[in-house]
């Protein structure tokens, strides 16, 4: 009986952490070292990500976009790559984390984020207005620009101190078929084109 209700508790116990695992909201990839030169990028939902791999110089060198249904995991091999430090950069619809790389002596190594759960801008259109919406909790200052088609500044503003910005643009007065919105946060640009018709 006393056996019965330890493996009963530890049931219970591992469905309940499971259950907090998947109704977890945020966006939470999880990196794991492998033995030599081999990381596992796993994903505790279903989301669309975009996962890429970037070297010392900027370039990307893989990447590759990731449609889960479920909770899923997978397997990289990095060993075409010399020794170095690399930039592994995961991004949603609505955040973005970056993680660094080394690989040194025929092993990779990765970092925490260093750029965790970057709320990225979300942009709704409704009746002739843009509404931009965006979480920064961490009150950076949020630089929002606004060009048309031609590449002409229209709009800009630095926002300081706030950790929920939410702008509303009147866009029925334009003649622009486009406008592009690019805010810049946190070392970060975020660009957005939307038709205005």
């Amino acid at each position: 009986m006393k056996k019965f209700l330890k493996i009963g508790l530890i049931a219970a116990l591992f469905f309940t952490a499971t259950g907090v695992h998947a109704n977890d909201d945020n966006f939470t990839p999880n990196v794991k070292s492998e033995k030599n030169k081999f990381i596992r990028f796993s994903i505790g939902k279903a989301e669309d990500v975009n996962l890429s791999f970037v070297g010392s110089d900027q370039e990307v060198l893989f990447e590759e976009n990731i449609h889960s249904s479920a909770a899923s995991s997978k397997v990289y091999d990095l060993n075409a790559l010399p020794d170095g430090n690399y930039v592994l950069k995961i991004e949603s619809d609505l955040k973005l984390a970056k993680y660094t790389v080394t690989i040194k002596n025929g092993k990779a190594m990765v970092s925490e984020p260093k750029i965790s759960n970057v709320f990225k801008p979300v942009y709704t259109l409704k009746d002739e207005v843009v509404t931009l919406n965006l979480e920064n909790l961490d009150k950076s200052p949020i630089e929002v620009k606004v060009y048309n088609e031609y590449n002409d500044e229209v709009y800009y503003e630095v926002f300081k101190d706030r950790t929920q910005l939410t702008k509303k643009f009147n866009i029925s007065k334009t003649d622009s078929k486009e406008l592009t919105f690019m805010v810049k946060f946190k070392d970060e640009s975020f660009v957005k084109t939307i038709q205005t018709y």
